[in-house]
């Protein structure tokens, strides 16, 4: 897929651990299908999950079984990544010793999460559960955090179905039960068989997935219960059409619940994990949903028109179908970022830097805020192309010129200046070639400790730069006590 970034999605899945990473990782892959070229990686599949994914993704990368706790689990990916993939991670064990070995290959990272357990170093987290705040996480200096429905990563049928006006689903009382795609422990029969017994609910409609391994034993049950019929392996074309047509359901705190969010309708809890705990304690809270232990006495068939109606309205707040444009929105900086190539300066770019610097925005933001003639810049440039101790670069999109970076350098401190092309302004690529500027100083000139730059105090966009690219701030300089002084040490430096 010429010109298009590569999207590299590694999240595991089975009936043993479930599916729900690998569901919320495929959700996000259709999300961007249609502009980057999404290949998913993973563990040795099973048939029909490798079918699902292909269906999905561009293309498939089966990774050998290897366990978390094995030394060569960390490096499994690295071979296939560089600095033009995107890399996003779903699963409990990516920990911040796996992130580093993406990072070290200077790929962008984004982490799928929902336990804030480590320390992330990735450019971007997304937890879609409600009530996160960011203090819960602890991050590299530049980690953007995307958290909240907001970023719901749902398929795209449940996304249209947001967006649709209310109807209600007249006809029996029916509810959908749906435990996840694997359910280990057969919460399904469980539920099956108390929900069976409430009278008031005419048709109950249970779907298990694929990984679903109880499937004898609740087929024998089904035998005796003629009011419950068994749906497998839906698409989700087919799920959204089903939970449309029942006016509640019972499912797991996880991305099912939220599915039956966006579709409506009354819901109910049952938490089967821990790590469910963020999804159920914010449904619950904004009335979006009620604990499993409240079905009999809430379901009742005169009141559940109101009750349907107060749901999807309060669902609607927060589901409103347009998740796929923020984080769509969230990958075009990523992928420009992704996309962004170090180059060494030439000869033939003297004018290039002339009216780069030559530029009012520059000038006004500069120290030095007086027009450069050219001669003077003529001379300026062929003196730091010839001393050893200055390094300069072009950074690169698609092999356009789009900024600008400098390193002055004196007993192994690295002073740092730099410029965006006025066509590059305002699409968050600062920290990026900060980052990939000092990625090409390190394998250029080895023993650098210190990187140090000076920024006014008023250029918002630079001083954002620098803090997101890992800066801290530093003893203000002597020559420009007023500007802010930001430091940088190689152990900081991912």
């Amino acid at each position: 897929m010429k010109n298009r970034t590569r999207i590299i999605f590694r999240a595991d899945g089975s009936s043993r651990i479930g599916l729900g990473h690998v569901v919320r990782s495929l959700a996000l892959a259709d999300m961007l299908r249609d502009a980057y070229e999404c290949v998913f990686a993973i563990q040795e599949p099973g048939k029909e999950l490798e079918a699902k994914i292909r269906k999905v993704c561009h293309g498939l990368i089966v990774l050998p079984q290897c366990a978390p706790t094995e030394d060569r689990f960390l490096y499994e990916l690295t071979a296939y990544v560089s600095e033009e993939e995107i890399v996003v991670l779903d699963g409990y064990h990516f920990n911040t010793d796996y992130q580093l070995q993406l990072k070290l290959k200077g790929a962008a990272l984004v982490c799928i999460d929902d336990i804030h357990e480590y320390k992330f170093l990735a450019d971007a987290v997304i937890n879609q559960a409600g009530d996160i705040r960011a203090e819960a996480y602890t991050t590299a200096p530049y980690t953007k955090l995307y958290l909240g429905p907001k970023y719901a990563l749902l398929r795209a049928p449940f996304l249209n179905a947001a967006k649709e006006a209310y109807t209600y689903p007249t006809g029996k009382l029916r509810l959908l039960l749906n435990m996840g795609g694997a359910d280990p422990n057969n919460v399904t029969l469980q539920l099956a068989g108390e929900i069976a017994s409430i009278e008031a609910i005419e048709q109950l409609e249970i779907v298990v997935g694929s990984a679903y391994l109880h499937l004898a034993a609740l087929q024998a049950w089904l035998k005796k219960n003629s009011k419950c019929q068994l749906q497998q392996a839906l698409s989700a074309e087919e799920m959204c059409k089903l939970m449309q047509s029942c006016q509640a359901a019972v499912t797991s705190p996880s991305g099912v619940a939220y599915e039956y969010c966006a579709a409506g309708g009354i819901l109910y809890l049952y938490q089967t994990a821990e790590n469910q705990a963020g999804i159920y304690n914010f449904l619950i809270k904004e009335a979006l949903a009620t604990p499993y232990a409240g079905l009999k006495a809430s379901l009742q068939p005169a009141a559940t028109p109101t009750l349907h109606q107060q749901y999807v309205t309060q669902q609607r707040r927060f589901f409103d179908g347009n998740s796929i444009e923020r984080l769509q929105q969230l990958f075009t900086q990523l992928s420009f970022s992704a996309k962004l190539a170090m180059r060494e300066v030439r000869q033939d770019d003297m004018m290039l830097l002339f009216h780069w610097s030559s530029d009012p925005a520059v000038r006004i933001r500069s120290f030095n805020k007086e027009p450069i003639p050219l001669e003077v810049h003529k001379i300026w440039f062929q003196t730091k192309l010839a001393d050893l101790n200055c390094i300069l670069y072009i950074a690169e999109l698609e092999g356009e010129p789009a900024a600008h970076i400098r390193f002055d350098i004196e007993d192994n401190v690295a002073i740092i200046s730099y410029l965006i092309a006025e066509n590059f302004r305002g699409k968050g690529l600062g920290h990026t070639v900060l980052q990939k500027g000092i990625a090409a100083l390190r394998k250029d000139r080895l023993g650098i400790q210190v990187v140090e730059g000076l920024v006014q105090q008023d250029n918002t966009p630079s001083v954002r730069a620098f803090e997101k690219a890992g800066f801290t701030y530093g003893a203000p300089s002597v020559q420009f006590p007023n500007a802010f002084r930001f430091v940088l040490r190689p152990e900081s430096i991912v």
